[in-house]
């Protein structure tokens, strides 16, 4: 199985898991064109889409991929938003959901809008979790095979972007009550047993409140696992 990063940024956000038999889509910031270039124009291999929520860089396109006939599960005022078709069922907190072979159980996070991450079972890798677009993750999850989580921002970068005025000061509540810092990323990691995982895949970070090198340095040392920044072109065998 291969894990194929689209986008992870403010303009657009989407990733595909694959083999050469099926495919599993998370998100749909980007459009299905670019999707269809990953898997080598072979669509019909889908086996679906999950969405978080309904903002643009995570939904924007999720109307093409319903209208192209794709399984599509998010929360239900994402689909109304949308207004997307008929292949899109709204999800249900702690509810497993059977994509083809992928297992998908979505779980509430916390943003300024309805939200949710998901966990994602595979015979092939094993259990993945996905959370983005949310302040904390007040849950703890055993045996997770590979993480992909957002680290957003850095406290210190933000303060020093608002202190020299490049970033407006309004900015610190909003990104505190939407997305997760690199420091609460770690504190996620930390308090879970990585003692099964593989990956830590950091999502999401910010164009100008983020450095990924020191991220990723900060993420392997806190964790002592192998740490890779989502960005356009990445890909991981899970």
């Amino acid at each position: 199985m291969v894990l194929t990063c689209i986008g992870s940024s403010s303009k657009g956000n989407c990733y595909v898991i694959q083999n050469d038999s099926e495919a599993l889509i998370i998100e749909a910031g980007l459009p299905l064109l670019e999707v269809k270039r990953v898997l080598n124009w072979n669509i019909q291999k889908v086996v679906g889409c999950v969405v978080s929520h309904q903002h643009g860089d995570h939904a924007a396109f999720a109307k093409e991929y319903t209208d192209a006939a794709i399984p599509l599960l998010a929360p239900e005022e994402t689909i109304e938003a949308k207004h997307l078709g008929y292949s899109a069922k709204a999800v249900t907190h702690g509810k497993c959901y059977k994509l083809g072979n992928f297992k998908v159980i979505p779980f509430k996070v916390y943003h300024d809008v309805p939200c949710v991450g998901y966990l994602v079972w595979h015979k092939e890798f094993g259990k993945l979790f996905f959370a983005t677009d949310t302040y904390a993750v007040p849950y703890n999850f055993n045996g997770i095979n590979h993480w992909l989580i957002e680290a957003n921002y850095s406290d210190e970068i933000l303060d020093s972007n608002i202190t020299s005025g490049r970033v407006p000061a309004i900015m610190r509540d909003r990104l505190m009550l939407s997305h997760l810092s690199i420091d609460n990323a770690i504190g996620v990691l930390k308090r879970n047993d990585l003692s099964q995982t593989r990956h830590i895949v950091l999502l999401h970070l910010s164009d100008g409140n983020s450095n990924e090198a020191e991220f990723v340095r900060a993420v392997r040392r806190a964790t002592g696992k192998r740490t890779i920044a989502a960005k356009k072109g990445v890909e991981i065998t899970l």
